[in-house]
């Protein structure tokens, strides 16, 4: 086969291409860091246990670096890459479709993890525009030769297939064996219901009797939305589970952030004042006790919150 005639939509071609796969790369690499947030999607949409979901976004983070890299070196684009890329943007669609349909344009859809929040109808958007560009690509591409391509192109899929497990290394032992800490003391809980600011509303129900789960969480830290996240897919799977949130920030904020993370229906409270919400969870958020009777028998963030640890923790006397 000839080589190709370099025109003017041949150079616009690879450069789109090069475009393309490197808006791949940065949506695969945005959700690494914090990677959880993608893993919890998974277990929320049934697809995955709380194992399997670490091993679930890295492959598909691992696709999505596949893409860009072929997307970059033009290989096969007619044959393979624009076709692959294409379904894959289509599964993307669908996917948010079923999430504006169900739960409505709320929220960050995550396309580009926590580093750029993407409503599902902008995320539509752009696959869309995504789409059209690689119908554009594949009209003005010219077929190459790719004899020695194809083991660059090999290459470069395994190295991006393993890239995500190497950037962001997954060690279940680790996540089974974290346990929250284990305290005792008596956290003042009287503050949620006798306040000095009153513009506090007390709780509906009584936290200072029997066992609860209180999570307290600022409308503003990056850490508690993923605690936020946890927590929502945790009362998705048990409802039995006595979550209470205790949110600090401002008003504004409040119910955006309650229907953008799914917690309406977990019992909670808007609390301001700085010094009596500190007094209760201490300088570092988010921060989650597990309280019976007023007692704080243990206390951790999200990594240490987990259905079996809740579950066995709740069954005990």
């Amino acid at each position: 086969m000839p080589l190709p005639k370099f025109t003017i939509w041949t150079i616009l071609s690879i450069l789109l291409s090069i475009f393309l796969g490197g808006i791949f790369i940065f949506s695969g690499y945005t959700k690494l860091y914090p990677i959880e947030p993608f893993e919890y999607t998974f277990v929320d949409l049934g697809i995955a246990t709380w194992d399997t979901a670490p091993f679930v976004a890295r492959l598909l983070i691992g696709l999505e670096f596949c893409c860009g890299a072929l997307l970059i070196i033009n290989f096969r684009l007619r044959r393979l890459t624009l076709p692959l890329v294409a379904g894959l943007l289509v599964v993307f669609c669908i996917y948010l479709t079923g999430i504006l349909l169900t739960k409505g344009n709320n929220g960050n859809c995550g396309c580009f993890g926590e580093y750029l929040t993407m409503t599902p109808l902008a995320a539509i958007a752009k696959n869309i525009g995504m789409l059209l560009l690689c119908g554009l690509i594949y009209a003005m591409t010219v077929p190459m030769k790719d004899r020695y391509m194809r083991f660059l192109a090999g290459a470069l899929c395994i190295a991006g297939l393993a890239l995500p497990f190497i950037l962001n290394v997954v060690n279940l032992d680790d996540a089974r064996n974290m346990q929250p800490q284990a305290v005792n003391y008596k956290v003042p809980l009287d503050l949620l219901y006798t306040s000095a600011n009153p513009t506090n509303i007390p709780p509906a129900i009584e936290l200072r009797r029997g066992k609860h789960i209180i999570a307290y969480l600022s409308l503003t830290c990056p850490h508690c939305r993923i605690a936020a996240q946890k927590i929502h897919v945790l009362h998705k799977e048990n409802p039995a589970i006595p979550f209470y949130l205790v949110l600090n920030g401002k008003k504004e904020l409040y119910e955006p952030y309650l229907r953008d993370y799914g917690l309406t229906d977990i019992p909670h409270q808007l609390f301001l004042g700085p010094d009596e919400f500190i007094k209760m969870a201490g300088a570092t958020l988010p921060q989650i006790l597990w309280v019976n009777n007023s007692i704080v028998e243990k206390k951790g963030n999200y990594f240490q919150l987990t259905r079996s640890a809740v579950e066995a923790w709740m069954a005990q006397p």
